[in-house]
């Protein structure tokens, strides 16, 4: 199945480019994470006065963050249809290279509201972009091995925010966004270098006509909306535990201080992200050998069983530090399927729009899911465990959206149009 030997330089140029765009831009999630509680505690004026808000207003700010990466996702797809895979990624990683930066010179949460969700613009068009230009410019057999080395960023991603936290103070959240910025700069000079696909080049014509595309025939318009349905469930799903581990650290911690939450949230992200990794490497596998609606229809059973296994009857630091991977191996490893199986659905003319679309116009259904989570865990005695086994129901829904997604294994890309199989 890993069939990346036989690649030029010029593909692996690439893919090792695509690789770090989604690298920095998992870290810059990440960073948020490891941040938003020593910045609030800070910005609200203490502990006491974080533990009665800061939950809340965490959530409020990671759902005008995922409002950004959804409207970024479309804006900047069609963007990428329109003026080139290329240009467009660069665009993107300054934006939100630059932003990240910017979090540091906050005061209050409003502003960090604001410059979350100008920067996740750009992280959800660097993926619409990306996804794209990888899938047209590797060969149909390598596609599944691609997928699978891209999404291996959501691993050392948070992994590179962990050493980043692991070396500042505890407390000094500040410097850790001024590390999104040098990397992601280098990112957009290696990719300056890429060429356009031959088989996307700037197109003439309205802005809008990607979209119009996409949903004025039967069987793109079904193809984007069940693969939105499955993008709100799969990037829910995968967002639910990274964003609250902080919190699960200190709910399993007891009144730990905060050198001691650190550096066991730092550990468990670590192994936390030993899953995911060996999730997004064997999700593509799987669907190879199997086909991709099988290989969703396994993860999404397996990730909400695998949670409540690790955090039924409140969050402990064991558990958390064994548990937590298998989980991550379903809930994030399936992630590597929406690099795969997006640009399979639709051709070239439209087929960031229509990624774009499916990945992250889905996280504004999703947006609302933190602020949820943050109330459910106030209705619980604050009990955070119990808010993510609630949030864990959402696979269902991905189940019973599964029969109307076509079947796209061993088929090749939209461009010379097969017939796609697809269950009623």
């Amino acid at each position: 199945m890993w069939k990346l030997s036989g690649l030029t330089r010029a593909q692996w140029i690439i893919l090792g480019v695509a690789w770090l765009g989604w690298v920095f831009d998992i870290m810059d999630s990440a960073l948020f994470a490891f941040a938003k509680g020593p910045m609030l505690i800070e910005m609200l004026g203490g502990k006491e006065a974080y533990k009665l808000n800061g939950p809340r207003i965490e959530g409020q700010i990671q759902a005008l963050f995922l409002v950004g990466w959804a409207i970024g996702g479309l804006v900047f797809g069609i963007v990428a249809d329109r003026w080139g895979r290329t240009r467009t990624l660069v665009l993107t990683v300054l934006l939100y290279s630059l932003l990240t930066g910017l979090t540091a010179l906050c005061r209050t949460p409003e502003q960090v509201a604001l410059v979350r969700f100008l920067s996740a613009l750009g992280i959800g068009g660097e993926w619409a972009a990306g996804a794209a230009l990888v899938a047209e410019s590797l060969p149909d057999s390598a596609r599944a091995a691609a997928a699978g080395f891209i999404q291996s960023a959501a691993a050392f991603g948070p992994w590179f925010a962990a050493l980043a936290n692991l070396a500042i103070p505890p407390g000094a959240w500040r410097p850790l966004f001024l590390v999104g910025i040098l990397p992601a700069l280098i990112c957009v000079v290696i990719r300056l270098r890429i060429q356009e696909p031959e088989r996307q080049k700037a197109r003439p014509g309205s802005w809008l006509e990607p979209l119009k595309e996409l949903f004025g025939e039967k069987r793109w318009r079904r193809n984007a909306i069940v693969a939105i349905v499955l993008g709100i469930v799969g990037i829910t799903g995968a967002g639910i535990v990274p964003f609250w581990l902080p919190n699960l650290v200190r709910e399993a911690g007891g009144g730990a201080g905060e050198l001691a939450v650190r550096n066991f949230t730092s550990l468990n992200t670590f192994t936390l992200h030993i899953g995911t990794l060996a999730g997004v490497l064997v999700f593509p596998m799987l669907a190879e050998r199997f086909g991709r609606k099988p290989a969703f229809a396994a993860f999404f059973i397996l990730a909400p069983i695998t949670a409540f296994l690790a955090l039924y009857g409140g969050a402990s630091l064991p558990r958390l530090l064994v548990l937590l991977p298998v989980s991550a191996f379903f809930s994030i490893g399936l992630s590597a399927g929406f690099v795969l199986y997006f640009p399979e659905l639709f051709p070239a003319r439209f087929r960031a729009t229509g990624a774009g679309l499916a990945y992250n116009v889905g996280r504004i259904a999703a947006a609302p899911m933190p602020a949820v989570i943050g109330i459910v865990i106030g209705s619980m005695q604050g009990s955070v465990a119990a808010g993510v086994l609630v949030a864990s129901m959402i696979y269902v829904v991905g189940l019973l959206a599964l029969p109307w997604a076509p079947e796209t294994k061993g088929l090749p890309l939209p461009d010379q149009e097969p017939a796609l199989s697809a269950s009623p």
